[in-house]
């Protein structure tokens, strides 16, 4: 029974994984993914950075992720690097102080994050946050979030 345990649990994380709802992407690197070399490409990343990031794999969440890089870049560093660098937050479950870790993020536009929230899909999300900014920009914050 112990040796079928793995493979419940894949098919577990599979079938979790495989319904969630992902904004697009848009070019964002994702902490827990990119290799070395990737991270040195970044804006501010530094070959230092770099292996600070990789060490502290996972990143659980952008909050952990800022906790880390404010000890070695200033808040419009990370402003610029999070606009290439981001780990999805889950939208319906974050926390106001990720939302604003989203570059180019006013309070105005985060409390609109959480006036709709629970969002049932992403369908939901590009229609009521779409009341308030363009398309590109809808497509643009898409590119931070997911509902899973």
């Amino acid at each position: 029974m112990l040796s079928k345990l793995p493979v419940i649990a894949a098919a577990v994380l599979f079938s979790v994984n495989a319904t969630a709802q992902v904004g697009r992407s848009q070019g964002l690197t994702d902490p827990n993914l990119a290799e070395r070399s990737e991270l040195i490409a970044l804006p501010g990343v530094t070959e230092a950075n770099a292996d600070v990031i990789v060490n502290h794999r996972p990143v659980l969440g952008m909050s952990d992720l800022d906790d880390v890089l404010s000890e070695l870049l200033d808040e419009p560093q990370r402003q610029s690097l999070y606009a290439k660098l981001f780990r999805q937050i889950n939208l319906n479950q974050t926390t106001r102080e990720e939302i604003m870790l989203i570059p180019g993020m006013t309070t105005r536009m985060a409390h609109e994050f959480e006036e709709y929230r629970p969002y049932a899909n992403m369908e939901q999300f590009r229609r009521e946050i779409g009341k308030y900014v363009d398309n590109d920009e809808v497509a643009r914050l898409e590119s931070y979030v997911t509902l899973d």
